[in-house]
């Protein structure tokens, strides 16, 4: 029979149609709620479809965004560019998606062809962003995304052959795809992950995570993963939803600078071409084997601008670090190493085992992003070179003088600490002994130091060292040298650290470190020059460092000779011209030897025999720090100042006659915080607290203390 069909009706209808099939406008759609998720059945239809389809490899292509701006392709098999294209003003970094490479330019989303740079698809983006993509063959996907929160959209953009076939929009935070066996896996939520139809967009499969993020899919070595900082298998297990039910990887790497990911978060706004989040990534690739899946090789890579740390999966001990000489733009870990597109236009491979560099490939272009593929494999040739001492790689790295490297040189001087060696104390003095390095990185060498057991040869060397202004020498940092020396028991340290001790171009600040290992390390014959300097320095200890060191000196002292320092010391303290801090000092010294004369009666000397009974009697163990500082305690420490904050009360007819003060002080009695009730005392009050010296206690733990000051009446 003859259509008698309105023609006025049916140009509509097909242009409905088209658009649902690949047309301008994307179809609206949704996740059902009613979808059944976790189901063994279609896990195992999915399965099934997979192990069918036949097996198609990635490109081995690398796409790279110069500043100019342009795109490039470069052919990583055969070392040759395929092809170079101007660009609009790129919003982020490139994307490979199978045959295309994506864009986002201030046009929309721009597709080209992977192996000539010719446009194929402008996708306006909505005002969303590229937060993924991915292809195999012909087929490619890409999502945009408002990112996660209330009134999320998304859209998902299925192509092939360079024309769309599918669009889809969704009220869901979507993440990044993976594409393999006809199928669309597509994150979405933050813990689900649908199964669709790469040809019709049909939900075939839902999985959901009750344990952790799900945000990306990811294909490697012909398996599917999904998850976030750690991977789900897509295998027969995974309708159990959670990490104890399911086969699941993730590298235990403790806590690493920058917070670094696989990639930048799928559910948040995508980062600009030329952001740090793609500079900074900890880069791993789940692997699979007969009895589970886990981290490939065993080791996951701290990328960090210009250092790269090999660290193993398990726990994060380290394995290698390798300096590079330009930024790391994308770095995919592949079977035997890892892949790193560096700034200045090379593709680098850094071998597993020892971080050396296999042959690198040039790209011609330096450039400011770069897109590698996920799935690589290990290049031919051998490492280059030999690999240097784990401890001299470290080294290397703390002395990168890159600033922006600042946190990651101080990493790997916290690796330098952990390493037991000599020669890892010998880097830790170099490092420490560089006046020229930031100070965090310096700081941390130095307190790395100070804690060393091994090494004593190169702690006695630098010891031997004094300024020189004809050689052009400074001093050592004598401070930590001083507490490494005492936790070495290094006795042959005790005329090197007099010796510093009395220099007058040692810095105030190492001082009171030298005058406490003096008395740790319990050699008597140091008793006389510490007094000499407490009584060279007692009235002239205007500032804190030198207070700190003539305080500890006194200490020091009644360390290591007991009850009879109580003489001497209490004609210091009596002195008029005593610096109060010191005074109240060396009372508080005083009346911890006259409290406890059976524990104060002088340390043993270094050559004391324990076994000799006349030794014996004349040994004297340290005098102990109170259990806790108590109110009593305070109100000494600040009677030097009682007056100035009675000031501070008066200042302000407004201000009550009292205030509350409470202070939190570290173990060895530094002022951690101080706070005042009412708080517009705090800037009057707080100098004047600050500058006094309070006792530690005997845990060495930070301890809190209320004091009230009360107005003069």
């Amino acid at each position: 029979m003859k259509s008698t069909r309105n023609p006025r009706f049916l140009l509509p209808c097909l242009l409905l149609a088209a658009s649902a099939c690949g047309g301008g406008t994307a179809a609206s759609g949704a996740f059902s709620a009613t979808f059944p998720d976790n189901r063994s059945e279609d896990v195992a239809s999915v399965l099934a479809r997979l192990a069918s389809a036949p097996s198609a490899e990635s490109p081995a292509v690398a796409v790279g965004l110069t500043s100019t701006p342009s795109l490039f392709a470069y052919d990583i098999a055969s070392g040759h560019e395929l092809w170079t294209s101007p660009v609009g003003a790129p919003v982020s970094a490139p994307r490979l998606a199978g045959e295309l490479v994506l864009l986002h330019e201030s046009t929309g989303i721009v597709a080209r062809g992977l192996r000539d740079g010719r446009t194929r698809l402008t996708i306006p983006d909505s005002a969303m962003h590229l937060v993924g993509a991915d292809g195999e063959g012909p087929v490619s996907v890409f999502v945009l995304s408002t990112g996660a929160g209330v009134g999320a959209r998304s859209e998902v953009v299925v192509a092939q052959g360079g024309s769309v076939s599918w669009r889809r929009s969704y009220e869901q935070a979507l993440g990044a795809p993976a594409v393999a066996g006809g199928l669309v896996f597509l994150p979405w939520a933050t813990q689900n992950l649908s199964v669709l139809d790469a040809r019709t967009g049909d939900e075939l499969a839902r999985l959901r995570s009750t344990d952790a993020v799900v945000s990306e899919a990811r294909r490697f070595a012909g398996h599917v993963y999904y998850g976030r900082s750690g991977f789900y298998l897509l295998d027969a297990q995974a309708a159990g939803g959670s990490r104890e039910s399911t086969h699941f990887a993730s590298p235990s790497v403790g806590d690493l600078p920058g917070d670094p990911s696989l990639d930048a978060d799928p559910y948040r706004p995508a980062p600009s071409a030329t952001s740090a989040v793609h500079k900074i990534r900890l880069a791993w690739r789940p692997s699979t084997s007969g009895t589970g899946v886990g981290v490939q090789d065993a080791l996951a890579y701290f990328v960090f601008y210009r250092l790269v740390f090999a660290l193993e999966a398990d726990g994060g001990a380290l394995r290698w670090v390798s300096s590079l000489p330009a930024d790391g733009l994308d770095s995919v870990a592949s079977e035997g190493g890892l892949w790193v597109a560096t700034a200045d236009g090379q593709l680098r491979f850094l071998d597993a085992a020892d971080g050396r560099e296999r042959p690198a490939r040039e790209t011609g272009h330096a450039s400011v992003a770069m897109a590698l593929p996920h799935d690589l494999g290990a290049p031919d040739g051998a490492a280059q070179g030999e690999a240097l001492p784990l401890a001299e790689q470290l080294l290397a790295a703390a002395q990168n003088t890159d600033a922006r490297l600042v946190p990651a040189r101080s990493l790997a001087v916290a690796r330098l600490a952990a390493m037991s060696d000599g020669a890892a104390t010998e880097s830790l003095l170099s490092l420490c002994d560089d006046r020229r390095l930031p100070p965090p990185v310096r700081a941390a060498a130095c307190e790395g130091l100070a804690s060393r057991s091994n090494g004593a040869e190169f702690v006695l060397t630098a010891l031997r060292r004094h300024a020189n202004f004809l050689d052009q020498t400074e001093p050592p940092p004598a401070g930590p040298l001083g507490r490494a020396s005492a936790n070495m028991h290094l006795t042959a340290a005790v005329p090197l650290l007099l010796g510093q001790l009395r220099d007058p171009a040692t810095p105030a600040a190492d001082l009171t470190g030298l005058a406490q290992a003096l008395g740790e390390l319990g050699d008597r014959s140091a008793a006389e020059p510490l007094l000499d300097f407490v009584r060279l320095y007692h009235a002239d200890a205007a500032d804190d460092p030198t207070r700190n060191a003539v305080v500890a000196a006194s200490q020091a002292v009644a360390r290591l000779l007991g009850v009879a320092s109580v003489d001497e010391l209490t004609t210091l303290a009596a002195d008029p011209l005593c610096s109060p801090g010191v005074a109240q000092a060396l009372r508080d010294v005083i009346t911890s030897l006259t409290e406890n004369p059976a524990e104060a009666t002088g340390a043993p000397s270094a050559d004391a025999n324990p076994t000799d009974d006349a030794n014996a009697e004349d040994a004297t163990p340290a005098p102990q720090l109170p259990v806790q500082v108590t109110d009593a305690m305070v109100t000494r420490v600040l009677a030097p100042v009682e007056a100035q904050l009675r000031a501070c009360l008066s200042a302000d007819s407004t201000h009550p006659p009292s205030a509350r003060l409470m202070l939190v002080l570290e173990g060895d009695g530094a002022v951690r915080m101080v706070s005042t009730t009412p708080g517009s005392l705090q800037g009057c009050i707080e100098p004047l607290v600050r500058a006094q010296t309070f006792p530690g206690n005997r845990a060495g733990s930070r301890q809190q203390v209320t004091h009230t000051l009360r107005r003069a009446h």
